[in-house]
């Protein structure tokens, strides 16, 4: 699940802002446990994350 998170903050569409956040633990055990209870993609479960 990590990596897949890592790799969705990674991609060029990402606010740079965001795209730090892929090498910071923290912050991806943050968004690993939230993501748990998310029924839908990464890709959505982050830009609802961010986006609020």
């Amino acid at each position: 699940m990590r990596d897949l998170i890592k790799k969705e903050l990674s991609k060029p569409s990402m606010n740079k802002m965001f795209k730090g956040w892929a090498e910071q633990e923290q912050i991806l055990d943050e968004l690993e446990v939230g993501y748990v209870g998310f029924d839908g993609s990464v890709e959505e479960y982050l830009n609802n994350k961010l986006n609020y």
